[in-house]
């Protein structure tokens, strides 16, 4: 568990760091800079869900003169399958890992988590390479134990929140949809009182009513389905 201590030192270091790590949900611009929300989800010790994905935006900052090698590491090994994106606007772009570039860039970064992954905590932490240093992004996530069903076709009728789910348009929202349909699948599988208690995370808005982008408000929703064993 980290420290309050420890927290605090991250907090004060972070305007100088050259990596930063956030939610799939967070709006970021081509530069960089978060968009929304005014204040963004601090990801240090996120959960993983098995059998599934979690995603996240992985934005470089540097200078546009600047070159620069991105890796992540894991520890152990090959704890999760982690699969990088480059993103331009709502397009996603596969790339392989180390990543080479130059300048700010903004990544989609997808962690799949097996089935019989061990309950545990796993260091999964990108690392840049740049000005004859190293930059490292400290995140230690966990496994949890729940695990996305086998479920083939899932069905949209199971995600919480009444969420407008289509259309999935581009790739960026094809994958957030993939994810909010694992949710489903978790939510499906839920005693009626559980999925009640959904209920009290949904009065937090988790969508726009401007132009239907997903907000870091459904983070509780996945953040619940996640610890229900």
């Amino acid at each position: 568990m980290l420290t309050a201590a420890l927290l605090l030192l991250f907090a004060a270091l972070a305007g100088a760091q050259s990596l930063m790590v956030y939610s799939e949900f967070a709006r970021i611009d081509k530069n960089g800079q978060v968009t929304a929300p005014e204040t963004p989800r601090e990801i240090l010790s996120p959960a993983l869900v098995r059998n599934g994905y979690t995603s996240f935006q992985l934005v470089v900052d540097a200078a546009p003169e600047l070159h620069w090698r991105l890796f992540v590491g894991q520890n152990p090994d090959n704890a999760v399958k982690v699969t990088l994106y480059r993103e331009n606007g709502e397009a996603l772009e596969a790339v392989d890992l180390p990543v080479e570039g130059d300048g700010p860039q903004v990544f989609w970064m997808d962690l799949w988590t097996g089935r019989d992954a061990p309950v545990a905590r796993v260091k999964v932490e990108p690392e840049l390479y740049i000005k004859d240093d190293w930059v490292t992004y400290p995140m230690e996530a966990r496994v949890m134990e729940a695990t996305v069903p086998e479920t083939p076709g899932i069905s949209h009728i199971g995600i919480p929140c009444h969420l407008n789910l289509s259309p999935a348009v581009t790739p960026m929202s094809r994958l957030q949809t993939r994810n909010a349909e694992q949710d489903g699948a978790l939510a499906a599988r839920l005693p009626k009182q559980e999925v009640q208690k959904l209920g009290a995370f949904c009065d937090m808005p988790v969508q726009s009513n401007v132009n239907r982008f997903w907000t870091e408000g459904y983070l509780r929703v996945r953040d619940y389905l996640f610890r229900v064993r």
